[in-house]
């Protein structure tokens, strides 16, 4: 019962003493070798059990250091009732393991911070190690690229081949660029790699980024560009003969002499003045391209915006099923007439995509979590592969009578928002639009 390692101590070699000389006694005075038997083996017990006890320091050290080898902070040991020296010892162990355990914590709670901040960035991040094996791959790649955590860089190659052998190649401070399509919509992926090494091993850490909002940026604006210098030259040249060929008509009309001459050359300045004014409406359409006003930021309630507009396509939607999924507290901070302009095009885009369609279906989705997401779907005629990465350029349509500025007024809307508009679709089964907000 006694705890003081000292008394401990001196009580157990007391105990051995005593044995000791009862077992002289009963060998030499009192002859008697039964109890010196028993004297002996009690004598050999109290032996085994002094070392233990005196070796019991060395098992604490031992567990103490195995206890930091595995991590484990949990074992304590106790500081009173075995003397000073030794209470001192253990306090000193257990300083050490509360240290130990701040430090793991500390470093836990970075860790935790770096995951949560990598996983924060929106640029894809991957790091692999020489033989393949992926150390990170955060949320914004594995979103890109349509895949969850992967084990190994060789799985990736599910995705597209070409995709992993630009990780494997890539050189630290090298840019590389692929075009790929996920799920039917269009990648542009900017590579850029750095290595570092941790210890022995030799690892590289890659950002992937989707670039294709920037290079549609930069298209639309050079776009822009040549649109301003034709419609400058063109309303410089129509503006003229408009009003050169509408006084020449006023002068014929008015002669009273040779009315056939008069007829045929007042027709054929009509005709000019006609053409003329088409093409001077011609290219104020094109102007819108290049005059979107700066958005007005205020509330818009997205599902009463969307009901507004659908009133208006009610005579042209007859025959169309129209879907809306909707919930009535999202709210957008956007500008309402510009937002507006884009879910009218979108919409039409969509019902002249079902037209003639005995099912022909709209469906337009918004979900809010991360960021608000809207989905116009419909089950129209879709869009061919060659031809969809194109949609959004001005002047190309793939309508007979479009012209060319719907969707790409759409875009640079959407850009002035700094919100994605993507396309998928497949060819005789549908199209979506989607809007990530």
């Amino acid at each position: 019962m006694i705890k003081n390692f000292r008394v401990s101590i001196l009580i157990r070699l007391l105990i051995i003493c005593s044995m000791i000389a009862m077992l002289v006694y009963f060998l030499m005075v009192d002859i008697h070798y039964l109890r010196s038997v028993y004297v002996f083996i009690f004598l050999i017990i109290a032996m085994i059990e002094f070392v233990w006890y005196v070796d019991k320091t060395n098992r604490d050290f031992t567990a103490f250091l195995l206890a930091l080898l595995q991590d484990d902070f949990t074992t304590k040991f106790s500081e009173k009732g075995k003397g000073k020296s030794f209470s001192g010892l253990y306090s000193a162990f257990n300083k050490i393991t509360n240290k130990f355990e701040q430090i793991s914590a500390a470093k836990e709670v970075q860790q935790l911070y770096l995951e949560a901040l990598v996983d924060h960035v929106r640029v894809g991040i991957i790091s692999f190690d020489e033989k393949g094996k992926i150390q990170l791959m955060n949320r914004a790649l594995q979103k890109m690229l349509n895949r969850p955590q992967m084990a190994f860089l060789s799985n990736l190659s599910t995705v597209d081949k070409r995709l992993t052998d630009i990780l494997y190649d890539i050189k630290p401070r090298e840019n590389r660029l692929l075009k790929i399509s996920i799920k039917n919509e269009l990648l542009h992926l900017s590579f850029h790699a750095s290595e570092f090494k941790l210890g022995n091993d030799l690892f590289k850490l890659v950002s992937i980024q989707n670039i294709k909002n920037e290079l549609d940026s930069n298209e639309l604006e050079a776009w822009q560009k040549l649109i301003r210098v034709l419609t400058h030259e063109i309303m410089n040249s129509v503006t003229p003969i408009t009003s050169l060929s509408g006084t020449l008509k006023q002068i014929v009309e008015n002669e009273p002499d040779n009315k056939d001459t008069i007829k045929k050359v007042s027709q054929g300045l009509e005709a000019i003045e006609l053409r003329s004014q088409g093409l001077q409406n011609f290219t104020d359409s094109y102007r819108k391209l290049t005059k979107i006003p700066k958005p007005n930021f205020t509330e818009v309630n997205l599902r009463k915006s969307i009901e507004r507009i659908l009133i208006l396509f009610q005579e042209q939607a007859n025959k169309v099923q129209i879907e809306v999924e909707i919930d009535k507290d999202i709210i957008l901070i956007a500008d309402k007439d510009l937002m507006e302009q884009v879910f009218i095009n979108l919409i039409k885009n969509s019902i002249e995509a079902v037209e003639g369609m005995d099912k022909g279906a709209l469906s337009i989705k918004a979900t809010k979590g991360e960021q608000i997401t809207m989905e116009f779907t419909d089950n129209g005629i879709g869009i061919s592969e060659d031809k969809i990465d194109k949609i959004f350029i001005p002047f190309f349509t793939t309508k007979a009578n479009g012209s060319g500025i719907g969707l790409a007024l759409c875009k640079q809307i959407i850009n002035l928002h700094n919100a994605t508009l993507s396309v998928t679709s497949e060819v005789e089964k549908g199209t979506t639009f989607t809007i990530a907000y």
